[in-house]
């Protein structure tokens, strides 16, 4: 006998044995045990989540003389004869999508079964029939002959014309959790005389992307190329793809910002003939991993991992910040649309790891560069601290009253009476004036947000201070540095130390580049010296 595919060999023939799916097999087995099988089907869903295994069982289940439960028996005359019947027909819409081939089946259907009950139409990837086929199909749907029952498999419900969705009973097929993939493909290549460790059934359910009929590809695949015992490096090799801990010492390069390293991990995935289509998508993976642990902590049932996988996630993500993650994920997923159309792909996966290990050197108007060396700033201030040093705070200044401040004085140097007449003392102007103490009221809202965040604070020591009316400008070289201090817990804080050093004062913050210039401004700063301004 010739050699069947996995896929084919341990395909379900009981609705009990569809994984993953019994919000349809228990709805079904409901209808077929009641009788109250309706005339059209839509299944829908993803590759391999049991569209077509489904509309099989379900064709064996209405034309069984004796149904146990809703399931067919598998040993009545029509269940027998059902597996090489004329009255069950399979259409491939894909290449029978035209208008003629469908008058052909409504041209069939008015004519009784030749030996079951039920003549049942399974049209697979329903979704490329064309416009006057789906036309020629709604009459048919609408009022069928009672012996006939359509079902319509299709990858993409949208596509298929809503007057023919409202005459069907739609049911939409989930993809296959991992859990329920590892059992059924170690149950198969069981039977089948080989072994997979268990993680190499992991690796090979977390490929599958929720498709069985992949996931038992593989699989074969792998007993072919492997022989009867396969481990997960074998996989791996199959795959084209690198094992996770390659994945998370690449990933602690970049992370480190060692791009030599990132690099050389790159040019060993190539000495080893992998794809680096798939290394860059399994990159990407793993950096959109980081990112999920970072913001929802322990989280295997999104990832689909062992409890030490997710251990490692955590730890790996908690060295770096968010908005790294979030720009890492962006550009290798970049870099994986990129590739494709490009006759070096490798430069565009090494640009990629380069600009994740250096944040530092991102552009300046770049604001997730920026927030990128915030975030790396402040994980090396969190590191420092956690090794038990300190961070030392500016110290509290104290109010002197003003009989203490001249006891503890010292005497001033008088100034000799010809020094005196040649330098007369000047009152300091307004305009001074007001600058001085809008720096000094800066000053202490700035102590204020050290506290809170104090690379926050080293960024705002740059900056124009300007009273105006009841309110504290300060202006910033950047608008991204504004923006930072204008979230709302920052301007909270710098809010609250400014009302309390000047009874109420209201502050804002802006950028530089924001005010407006006037011409002569504009072409001092286009020409600098070249250019002389006069009055």
């Amino acid at each position: 006998m010739a050699y069947q595919a996995l896929y084919r060999k341990y395909r379900p023939q009981l609705f009990a044995d569809v994984l993953g799916q019994e919000h349809i097999t228990t709805t079904l087995k409901n209808q077929v045990e009641s009788g109250r099988v309706s005339h059209a089907y839509v299944f829908s869903g993803s590759r391999g989540t049991g569209k077509t295994t489904t509309a099989k069982i379900l064709a064996r289940a209405v034309n069984c003389a004796h149904p146990v439960n809703g399931e067919p028996c598998g040993e009545c005359e029509y269940c027998l004869a059902a597996a090489d019947s004329a009255d069950i027909i399979e259409l491939d819409a894909a290449s029978n999508n035209g208008v003629d081939d469908v008058r052909a089946i409504i041209d069939k259907a008015r004519f009784t079964p030749l030996k079951l009950k039920k003549k049942v139409y399974i049209i697979d990837e329903a979704h490329m029939l064309s416009r006057p086929a789906f036309n020629a199909l709604l009459k048919t749907l609408e009022e069928p002959p009672e012996h006939v029952l359509f079902i319509l498999a299709t990858t993409e419900p949208q596509s298929i014309p809503a007057t023919i969705l409202s005459r069907c009973q739609r049911f939409d097929f989930h993809r296959i959790g991992v859990e329920d993939i590892i059992s059924c493909v170690r149950s198969a290549v069981t039977k089948a005389g080989a072994e997979i460790d268990d993680e190499g059934l992991l690796v090979i359910a977390r490929a599958a992307e929720g498709g069985m009929r992949d996931a038992l590809s593989i699989a074969d695949q792998c007993i072919a190329f492997c022989g009867n015992k396969v481990s997960a490096r074998d996989i791996y090799g199959v795959l084209g793809g690198m094992d996770s801990s390659f994945l998370f010492t690449t990933a602690d390069a970049l992370i480190n910002g060692d791009a030599a390293l990132a690099v050389r991990s790159l040019d060993s995935v190539i000495e080893q003939g992998r794809d680096m289509g798939v290394f860059a998508a399994d990159m990407a993976k793993h950096f959109r991993a980081l990112l999920i642990a970072k913001l929802c902590g322990r989280s295997e049932d999104i990832l689909s991992c062992t409890p030490d996988t997710m251990a490692r996630y955590i730890e790996q993500a908690s060295r770096c910040g968010e908005t790294r993650l979030r720009s890492a994920v962006d550009a290798l997923m970049d870099a994986v649309s990129g590739m494709r159309y490009l006759s070096l792909p490798r430069v565009r996966l090494e640009s990629a790891f380069i600009r994740i290990a250096s944040p530092d050197k991102a552009a300046e108007a770049d604001a997730n560069g920026l927030m990128e060396r915030l975030e790396a700033m402040e994980t090396k201030l969190a590191a420092i601290e956690k090794g038990g040093f300190t961070i030392a705070q500016p110290a509290a200044q104290v109010s002197v009253p003003a009989a203490e401040q001249t006891q503890t004085a010292e005497p001033r140097q008088t100034i000799a009476p010809q020094q005196a007449e040649t330098a007369p003392a000047k009152p300091q102007p307004e305009a001074k004036l007001q600058q001085s103490n809008a720096k000094a009221l800066w000053e202490t809202v700035r102590r204020a947000i050290q506290i809170k965040n104090p690379t926050l604070a080293v960024l705002g020591m740059k900056c124009e201070c300007q009273i105006e009316g009841d309110a504290l400008f300060v202006r910033f070289p950047k608008r991204t540095i504004a923006d930072a201090f204008m979230k709302p817990e920052m301007l909270k804080v710098a809010q609250d130390a400014l009302s309390a050093a000047s009874n109420g004062m209201s502050i804002r913050f802006g950028a530089a580049e924001m005010k407006n210039e006037s011409v002569a401004e504009k072409a001092k700063k286009a020409f600098g010296s070249m250019i002389e301004i006069v009055e």
